[in-house]
């Protein structure tokens, strides 16, 4: 199974920013990988930091934003995925986010999709050839980055 970190084509229905869509994100995935036992390392994939064009105009202009991040999950144990898997999967569950797809699992080649409780994130965990897992969250479509912009969230944080 082949997971993405697809968004719906719906707006976000809360405004942030994109800074406060940053820390979400990097929220979601260090309180997952800090569920897991023995804990993961997290390292960052660069091609997943910059802002992902998620509306156009008719015209083919971006008009609106995914904040998103993956990293991959370093020090598992020796055939340690799904068992960190299932414990994702369990950690999302508590947290109240919805599992939206599982697969792979009985092949060893385990993938989670879900949705953050109660704004909206993407949730993924995925693995890929080498038996490594990578864990990512993405933001709701947002609009373009506007430094004068104020959150409409109370306090402005999560």
């Amino acid at each position: 199974m082949t997971v993405s970190s697809c968004m719906p084509e719906h707006p976000s229905e809360r405004t942030v920013t994109h800074t406060q869509a940053l820390e979400r994100v990097e929220q979601l995935v260090r309180e997952t990988a800090a569920a897991l036992t023995p804990p993961a390392e997290l390292e960052i994939i660069p091609y997943s930091t910059p802002p992902n064009p998620c509306a156009w105009s008719d015209d083919g202009i971006p008009l609106r934003f995914t904040i998103n991040r993956k990293y991959w999950l370093r020090g598992l144990p020796d055939g340690g995925v799904v068992t960190a898997a299932r414990q994702v999967h369990d950690h999302w569950e508590a947290q109240g986010h919805a599992i939206t797809s599982t697969g792979g699992f009985e092949a060893g080649h385990p993938s989670i999709t879900g949705t953050s409780s109660p704004d909206g994130f993407v949730l993924a965990l995925a693995w890929t050839e080498g038996d490594n897992l990578y864990l990512a969250a993405t933001s709701p479509c947002l609009p373009p980055e506007d430094r004068d912009h104020e959150s409409t969230q109370p306090g402005g944080s999560w």
